[in-house]
C-alpha cells in the first residue's frame, strides 16, 4: 500500500457511517474475546538451564494461566503440584508409576519441549517418562505426557509405543487404554459448527476443529529466495460458524500447513467476505527446524498452527475469510511477530520470532535468556544481501544480534536472573505488532514488563521498545544495566566506532578501547530531545569472515525515572565484550547516574525506546526506498543514518478533536462522538499510525486526500470493548498531515 503524494499536504479522513441492526442479531463484540479468554505459558522459578549458569533451580515448574484458572505442574516429578494425581502403565497386572523423565546429556534434546504458546493455546510435550514398580523395578518402553490447554479446557494425553496399558487419574477423574488416554480436566462446550472451503476435521485429542491450508507449492521464475512474482500474495478461504442451539457456545480452531509456506514471515487474519479485517485474533504459532541427523522428532519441521477462539451467539451464523498476508501487504512488507518452536533446533524452550517481509528473521526473542543469557538474540537488516557467494534477493541477510532488557549483577558480581517471564501476544500484524513481556527478578526486589512492536517497513528495521521497571527492594550492584545494545554473550557487530547525540546533531564519536569484560565509558548523560546511540564503523576484515554488515542504534523517543528517591536523565555507558583485532565488540547499556549506589522502592524507569538498523554497505541495500538507498550512498556505516532517524521521525502533532496518546508510532485516541482531527507534520518511510476507542470494527472508511486506503490492520481490546485500526503512510521529512475522523 503506497501513500507517496506530489504535495507535501496530506488529508487523512476516517469517516465512520452509523449502522442499524436488527435486533435478533448478535452484536459485534458479542462474537469477540472476553478479557478471561486467554492463557499463559511460564516457568515459575525460571528455566531449568540457562548458558553460564550450572546450578539447576531447586524446582522445575511451570505455570500455566486458562481462562480465569491456574495450574502448576512440576516437570521434573511429573506430576500437577496440587491435588490427587497418577501416572502409571500396567503390564502383565504389574503396575508401574510414573517417577519422572531421563535427563539427556545432550542439551539440544530436552525432555520438556513446548510446541505451541501463545494467546488461546498452550502445548507442552514431556518425552522420556520414566517409570518403577512398588519394588522398584523399571518400565523398559517409552511414554510421553502432552498437556494443552484453551482458555476453557485443560486436557493430560499419555501416549505409549509399547502395549502397555495406560491409566491417567486427576482427583476423581480417571481414564484408562492403551496406546493413547486422553483425560479432560476442564471440558468446556465447544459446540460450533464449522464448514469451510478447506478441508475441516475434529481434533479429540486438542479439543478443536483443524482447517488444513491446501498444501500447494509456489512458482518462482526468478529463483529469488523468496518468490518475487508473489511478493503482494494474499491467500483467501471461507469459512462459516454456526451455533443452531438456543445457548451460546464457541469454536475452537485451529488452521495448519506444513509444506510449501513461506515459513518466516506471515500474518493470519479473519476477515470478513469483503476483506474488512474483524479484529477476531488468530494466535500464529509455527516451526522450522529439523536435527534429521539424529533422528527426527515429533513435533519438529516445518509447519504453521493457527488457533482462533470465537463466540458464537446462540441461534446465529456469520460467514468469514481466512485470509493469509504473505511477504507485503498493500505494497509494504509487512510485519509479523510469532511463537516459534525450537523442537528440532534444541533447547525447546520459549522463541519469539519478528519479520518484516518474509525474507529470514528480522529480530528475536528469548523469554528466559536460555542459550546466551539475553533477551535479544538474532537481529538482521531489512532487504539487504548477505555476504556470500551467489547471495539471493529476499532472503536472509547477515546476522548482526544480541541484546538484553534488564541485565544485573549484584554487588558480588553474581548474575540476578529474571524469572516467571509471561509473554501475551496483543496483535501479530501485519502492519504493527504488539507483544508484551513480564518478569520479575528472581528475589522480588525489580518487577519488569517490555512492550515490543514492530511496524511494517519498506526502507530498514525499526522496533519499538516500551520499558517499564518498578523496584520493590534495595537494589545494589556491580553492574546494572536498562537496556544493553550487544549482550555480554551475544553481540555480532564488530563495530569499531561509536556515537552519541540528539535531534540537533552529533555530541561525541569515540573508539572503544580493547580489552574485555570491562568499562571503556561510563555514565555519560543522555540529554536533549531524541536522544540517540550509534554503533558503526564495521571491520572490514571481519566482514570477509561472514560477520554481520549491519550498524545498529538506539533512540532515546522518551524517559521518566526515579532512582535513589530522584529523577535522574538517562544515561549510557560502554561495555567491551571481547577483544583482539577483528573481534572487538561493545556492549552500549542505558546505566544509573553515577554516584548512585542504591535503588529503594518505589523507584522506577519507564522509557519508550526506537532499536533500529541499517545496512552497512549501501551496495548490499536492494529495498525499494529511493530516499534511503541515496542516504546510504553517501552516509552508509556512519552516525548518520541514526540521526536521520531521530530526527525525522520525531513527529510534530497537534490535536484539535481526540487525544493524542502517543506521537511515534502516532497513536489518537478518538473522542466520545468517535471523532479526532490532528495536524501533524514530519516522519520518515511508513509511519504508523493507530486510531484507539472503535465502537464498531468496519463501520468506517479511512481516506487519504480523499482517496480510500485498501489495506489495514484491526485489533479487539476486550478490557475496553472497543476496536483500534492501524495503517502505514508513505511520509517523508517535512510533509504535513491532517488526520481528521469523521461521523
Amino acid at each position: 500500500m503506497s501513500f507517496l503524494m506530489s504535495r507535501c499536504l496530506f488529508l487523512l479522513a476516517l469517516i465512520v457511517f452509523s449502522t442499524h441492526t436488527l435486533a435478533a442479531e448478535p452484536t459485534a463484540a458479542e462474537w469477540m474475546p472476553r478479557v478471561e479468554d486467554r492463557t499463559a505459558l511460564w516457568w515459575v522459578e525460571g528455566p531449568p538451564k540457562m548458558f553460564g549458569d550450572a546450578t539447576r533451580p531447586k524446582e522445575e515448574v511451570l505455570g500455566f494461566e486458562f481462562g480465569k484458572q491456574t495450574m502448576r505442574f512440576d516437570t521434573r516429578r511429573v506430576r500437577p503440584v496440587e491435588g490427587e494425581w497418577e501416572c502409571a502403565v500396567i503390564v502383565d497386572g504389574r503396575r508401574f508409576v510414573c517417577t519422572g523423565h531421563t535427563q539427556p546429556d545432550d542439551e539440544w534434546q530436552q525432555p520438556v519441549r513446548f510446541v505451541e504458546s501463545g494467546r488461546f493455546f498452550q502445548r507442552v510435550v514431556i518425552e522420556g517418562l520414566t517409570f518403577a514398580d512398588a519394588e522398584g523395578k523399571a518400565f523398559d518402553g517409552t511414554a510421553r505426557l502432552e498437556i494443552s490447554v484453551w482458555p476453557d479446557r485443560l486436557a493430560f494425553r499419555l501416549e505409549s509405543d509399547s502395549d502397555a496399558m495406560l491409566e491417567l487419574r486427576q482427583d476423581e477423574k480417571t481414564v484408562s487404554g492403551s496406546r493413547s488416554v486422553l483425560l479432560e480436566v476442564v471440558a468446556g462446550a465447544a459446540k460450533a459448527v464449522v464448514e469451510s472451503e478447506l478441508a475441516v476435521t475434529r481434533d479429540e485429542a486438542l479439543g478443536c476443529h483443524r482447517l488444513a491450508l491446501p498444501e500447494d507449492r509456489w512458482s518462482n521464475t526468478g529463483g529469488t529466495f523468496y518468490p518475487e512474482e508473489h511478493l503482494d500474495r494474499i491467500d483467501r478461504w471461507r469459512v462459516t460458524l454456526r451455533n443452531d442451539a438456543d445457548e451460546p457456545t464457541v469454536a475452537r480452531l485451529m488452521f495448519t500447513q506444513e509444506k510449501h509456506l513461506t515459513i518466516t514471515g506471515f500474518t493470519p487474519m479473519l476477515c470478513e467476505l469483503d476483506g474488512t479485517p474483524t479484529g477476531l485474533p488468530v494466535q500464529l504459532s509455527k516451526n522450522w527446524h529439523i536435527r534429521a541427523e539424529k533422528g527426527r522428532l515429533p513435533h519438529d519441521g516445518q509447519w504453521f498452527h493457527g488457533f482462533a477462539y470465537v463466540h458464537v451467539p446462540a441461534k446465529s451464523r456469520r460467514e468469514l475469510v481466512f485470509q493469509m498476508v504473505h511477504a507485503r501487504y498493500g505494497g509494504v512488507c509487512a510485519a509479523s511477530h510469532a511463537q516459534l518452536s525450537l523442537i528440532g533446533w534444541g533447547h525447546n524452550q520459549f522463541w519469539d520470532q519478528a519479520a518484516v517481509g518474509s525474507f529470514g528473521e528480522s529480530i528475536c526473542f528469548e523469554p528466559g535468556r536460555v542459550q546466551r543469557r539475553c533477551f535479544i538474540t538474532d537481529v538482521r537488516p531489512l532487504m539487504t544481501l548477505p555476504v556470500e557467494p551467489n547471495a539471493k534477493r529476499w532472503g536472509w541477510a547477515e546476522n548482526c544480534g544480541g541484546g538484553d532488557f534488564l541485565m544485573w549483577k549484584d554487588a558480588q558480581g553474581r548474575y540476578q536472573k529474571m524469572i516467571g517471564t509471561r509473554t501475551d501476544y496483543r496483535a501479530h500484524g501485519p502492519c504493527l505488532t504488539d507483544v508484551s513481556y513480564s518478569e520479575e527478578s528472581s528475589g522480588g526486589e525489580i518487577a519488569a514488563r517490555m512492550d515490543v512492536s514492530v511496524p511494517a517497513a519498506n526502507d530498514h528495521l525499526r522496533t519499538f521498545l516500551r520499558l517499564r521497571y518498578d523496584v520493590r527492594k534495595p537494589v545494589r550492584w556491580q553492574r546494572l544495566a536498562f537496556f544493553q545494545l550487544g549482550a555480554d554473550f551475544y553481540n555480532d557487530v564488530p563495530a569499531r566506532r561509536v556515537a552519541i547525540g540528539d535531534v540537533a546533531g552529533l555530541r561525541e564519536e569515540w573508539e572503544p578501547r580493547l580489552a574485555k569484560d570491562e568499562y571503556d565509558r561510563t555514565a555519560l548523560p543522555l540529554d536533549g530531545e531524541g536522544a540517540w546511540i550509534s554503533v558503526h564503523g564495521v571491520e572490514r576484515e571481519a566482514l570477509k569472515k561472514g560477520h554481520a554488515m549491519a550498524s545498529r542504534g538506539l533512540i532515546v523517543r522518551s524517559w521518566r525515572a526515579v532512582l535513589g528517591g530522584k529523577p535522574v536523565a538517562p544515561h549510557v555507558s560502554s561495555f567491551c565484550t571481547e577483544w583482539g583485532r577483528g573481534n572487538h565488540k561493545s556492549a552500549i547499556e542505558l546505566a544509573p547516574p553515577p554516584g548512585l549506589t542504591e535503588l529503594q522502592p518505589g523507584d522506577f524507569v519507564e522509557a519508550e525506546l526506537e532499536l533500529v538498523v541499517f545496512p552497512a554497505d549501501a551496495a548490499a541495500y536492494y529495498g525499494t526506498d529511493n530516499a534511503l538507498r541515496d542516504f546510504l550512498t553517501r552516509e552508509a556505516d556512519t552516525w548518520r543514518p541514526v540521526h536521520r532517524e531521530a530526527k525525522g521521525n520525531a513527529l510534530q502533532a497537534l490535536a484539535k478533536r481526540g487525544r493524542i496518546t502517543k506521537n511515534y508510532p502516532l497513536i489518537i485516541a478518538v473522542d466520545d462522538e468517535q471523532r479526532a482531527q490532528v495536524a501533524l507534520k514530519g516522519g520518515l518511510g511508513h509511519v504508523p499510525i493507530v486510531l484507539t476507542g472503535l465502537k464498531a470494527p468496519n463501520s468506517h472508511r479511512v481516506l487519504v486526500n480523499g482517496q480510500p486506503i485498501t489495506h489495514w490492520q484491526t485489533d479487539w481490546d476486550a478490557a475496553a470493548q472497543r476496536w483500534r485500526i492501524v495503517f502505514p503512510v508513505e511520509s517523508r521529512v517535512g510533509a504535513e498531515f491532517e488526520v481528521t475522523l469523521d461521523p
